[in-house]
Order: structure tokens, then C-alpha cells, then sequence
């Protein structure tokens, strides 16, 4: 090629129109304000419907006698699991200007909390499975749940999440201090003495509901403050 065919190609490059590139940040916010509000909420939720488990083989014959109670609580769980990993997403794309080391550190235990507890979903999936059992083989089914439970991959998925989502909440809400409400991030620090009166010290269940909810409560914030947050506060535009 000449210098002059070069010249010409470049010119016809720059005078060239833009191609038009979409613009999705608006609905990123959006979809990320609606999604934060289900995962917490969901399992919150599905508190309403589980089925005491203290002793295993009692509570195949509890789930037996009403299937419908545990596929829902399952499945509630199942969303919850799925769409809590967007939402502390979204949360930390609130406060990682302002303290990006903080955010960092809390994010990734939360991930590693909640897409390390895959098996939990498995577990109450196998509860159902075990219950639609004849009651004859009701207590192979108990014990099989009882080594899962306490042993191999699913036991240390349980304690990464019990472990992790206990010790994550605290971090996302330090993190979030003054980039929501502050009812949302006292909200968020308030789970973790909730779940532990509620298994620990006090044993009851409704206390995690309560929990639950007020992790819903925080997302709210975050929500809100998502929707109010500018397209070049939520994210660098597309390049044309």
C-alpha cells in the first residue's frame, strides 16, 4: 500500500460515524436492586416452613406426612443460595470506594461462604428424597444424612457457611458505614448476634427469621441508594 492510499484509509477511519454501543448500566442498577431484595428474604421465608431436624429418622416421617412443606423450603433455599452471591455484589460495588480493603476482604469471605455452602442445597433435597422412602428404609435414609451432615464435603461445606456468613456480615456491614443508611449497615451487623441467640444460646428458630430479615432490611438500603447512585457512579460508560 502507498502513502497516499494510507493517508486515505486513515481519513475515511476518522471521519467514519461511531458505532453505537448500548448502554446497559441503567438496567445493571436496576436488575441489582430487585435482586437484592430476594435472597435473604427467600430463606427468611422458607423458615416458616422447615421441619425441626433435631432427630433425622423423626423428621423423615414428619416430612413424609407433608412433602409440600419441605420441597418448599428447599426450593426457597435453592433461590436464596443463587441470587445471595449478585446481591453482596452489588452491595460491595456501594462501598468499595470508599474503603476498597475493607470491601475486598468482606466480599471474598462471603463468597467463599456462600458459593462454598452448594452442598446444603443437596442436603435438603436428600431430606425429600429419604422421606418418599417406605418406613421401612426410613432409617438407612437417617443415617446416610447424619454421616453427610458431620462428615466429608458437606460437613465442611456446612461450617464454611455457618462460619463465613457469620464473620461476612460483620465485614459488609463495616464496610458499608456511610455508603447506605445507617439503620442498613447496623442492620447487616445485627445478623450475626441474631443467629447466634438463635442456634446458640437461646435455641429458637424464629430468632433466625428474624435474622434473615434483617439482612433483607440492609439490602433494602442498599437497594435504595443503587437506584439513586448516577450511571458514572455505578460504572465506567462503554467505549464507542
Amino acid at each position: 500500500m502507498s502513502v497516499a492510499e494510507a493517508s486515505k484509509a486513515k481519513i475515511n477511519d476518522e471521519t467514519a460515524p461511531a458505532r453505537r454501543v448500548g448502554d446497559v448500566r441503567s438496567f445493571q442498577r436496576y436488575a441489582a436492586a430487585v435482586i437484592m431484595l430476594v435472597p435473604a428474604t427467600c430463606v427468611a421465608i422458607g423458615r416458616l416452613f422447615q421441619t425441626d431436624d433435631s432427630d433425622t429418622r423423626r423428621t423423615l416421617d414428619l416430612i413424609a406426612a407433608n412433602p409440600d412443606r419441605q420441597f418448599i423450603f428447599a426450593l426457597l433455599g435453592f433461590i436464596g443460595l443463587v441470587t445471595v452471591v449478585p446481591a453482596f455484589l452489588a452491595a460491595a460495588s456501594l462501598s468499595r470506594r470508599r474503603r476498597p480493603v475493607l470491601t475486598t476482604v468482606a466480599l471474598a469471605v462471603n463468597l467463599m461462604a456462600y458459593l462454598g455452602a452448594f452442598a446444603m442445597s443437596a442436603i435438603d433435597n436428600l431430606y425429600l428424597i429419604g422421606a418418599s422412602l417406605p418406613a421401612d428404609q426410613r432409617d438407612v435414609a437417617a443415617i446416610v444424612i447424619d454421616k453427610m451432615w458431620s462428615t466429608g464435603i458437606p460437613g465442611v461445606s456446612t461450617n464454611l457457611f455457618v462460619l463465613g456468613h457469620i464473620l461476612g456480615a460483620i465485614l459488609m456491614g463495616l464496610a458499608l458505614r456511610g455508603s447506605i443508611a445507617t439503620v442498613g449497615w447496623l442492620a447487616m451487623l445485627l445478623t450475626t448476634p441474631m443467629h447466634v441467640l438463635a442456634f446458640v444460646v437461646l435455641q429458637i428458630p424464629a430468632l433466625d427469621l428474624a435474622a434473615w430479615m434483617l439482612m433483607t432490611l440492609a439490602f433494602v438500603c442498599c437497594a435504595i441508594k443503587i437506584i439513586k447512585t448516577t450511571n458514572d457512579e455505578w460504572d465506567l460508560p462503554p467505549l464507542t
